[in-house]
């Protein structure tokens, strides 16, 4: 039985696919790799705006964080902004696991 050496899968958290190696990137055929590396690619190429988005809820929740009247509220809010905080830091490491550098930072909303 042959095993599939890659897949990629849905990651519900960041709103993007992920790539997962069932073998070693060096002992795939160079039409493997060559596959494997176009589609991260193109998962790299979702990345920036990925974090776009959620840097713009982020900044939306921070504003409400100014009309907040009661604690329950305001640490609601700071715990979701957290939440934010993890995926866009969990974009930025995939995209650097993935290219090897930075988003630079004109990326950034």
């Amino acid at each position: 039985m042959d095993t599939v050496p890659f897949e990629f899968r849905y990651d519900q958290r960041l709103g993007i696919k992920r790539p997962f190696l069932h073998q070693e990137y060096e002992a795939l055929s160079k039409e493997l790799q060559d596959e494997f590396e176009l589609k991260c690619q193109e998962i790299c190429s979702q990345i920036p705006e990925r974090v776009k988005m959620l840097e713009r809820e982020y900044m939306q929740k921070f504003n409400d964080l100014k009309e907040m009247d009661d604690e329950t509220s305001f640490l609601r809010l700071t715990e979701e902004m957290n939440e934010l905080s993890r995926r866009i830091c969990d974009l930025n490491i995939l995209y650097l696991h993935i290219e090897g550098t930075y988003l630079a930072a004109n990326v950034h909303a």
